[in-house]
């Protein structure tokens, strides 16, 4: 999933100004137009929309507009059984599908991208990352190398192809510079690493997936036979889940 790219931002009509104002109608922006958002609002709805994310750096244009129209944002996205998060600490905004545990019933708007293990293990790798820069109040970076040498420990003894084994190390990283998680950086094989990644895994996930892949590492373990936790898609043969379909979602 890759960002659109930027638009500038014109004013439009008397609520371009300030806060988003349902009951006063801005200048209509094309023939037909009926809504009732400022330009800029609606920029920033779309971004949402579009995902994954808006970021305080690489969208400085839209990120001012998330903050001042918040709440109109986030009832407009209720509208579609959507839910507004936004960290003003990480400079990050992003949508994710309304809360069900209280209605079976409710739509799933946002897809879900499946991850293998190596997706799950890559997914540790960079919060662990993540999580060190901010404690230093630092952006993240990793280099690919980096990403080989810690990838590597989980290809198992039995699975001799190193060169099939790279390239699905190397298909994990492109999923995730594809989803925005792995940010391009001048250099060809250095990375940021976005913020978002701690938002949309939080500890008790984490704590889930490390017991997952205990299980894995440590079959007659406890946390193996217990079934408290779901399983990421594997198989002896080093297999990843998108063969298997034995895959866990998360949400963009």
């Amino acid at each position: 999933m890759s960002l659109p790219s930027e638009s500038p931002l014109a004013p439009a009509g008397p609520a371009a100004g300030g806060s988003a104002d349902v009951a006063s109608r801005p200048s209509s922006l094309f023939p037909g137009d009926t809504g009732v958002l400022a330009e800029p609002t609606r920029r920033a709805l779309l971004q949402l929309l579009r995902g994954p994310y808006v970021h305080r750096e690489r969208h400085p244009k839209l990120w001012p507009v998330v903050i001042r129209d918040q709440e109109i944002l986030a009832s407009r996205l209720s509208d579609l059984f959507l839910c507004l998060t936004v960290d003003t600490d990480r400079g990050v905004a992003f949508i994710r599908n309304a809360d069900a545990r209280h209605s079976d019933d409710l739509p799933k708007v946002t897809r879900s991208t499946p991850l293998s293990l190596l997706d799950t293990c890559l997914v540790l790798l960079l919060r662990d990352t993540l999580l060190r820069a901010e404690t230093q109040d630092s952006r993240a970076f990793i280099d690919r190398a980096e990403i080989d040498d810690a990838m590597s420990v989980y290809r198992p003894a039995t699975f001799t192809d190193e060169a099939m084994f790279d390239r699905r190390v190397s298909t994990a990283v492109e999923r995730f510079k594809s989803n925005s998680v792995l940010l391009s950086t001048a250099e060809e094989e250095r990375f940021e690493i976005s913020p978002v990644l701690a938002l949309i895994f939080d500890a008790n996930e984490v704590s889930t997936v490390r017991q997952a892949i205990d299980r894995l590492a440590n079959p007659a373990s406890p946390a193996a036979t217990s079934g408290d936790t779901a399983r990421p898609g594997h198989d002896t043969d080093g297999n990843d889940a998108d063969e298997t379909g034995e895959d866990e979602g998360v949400e963009r």
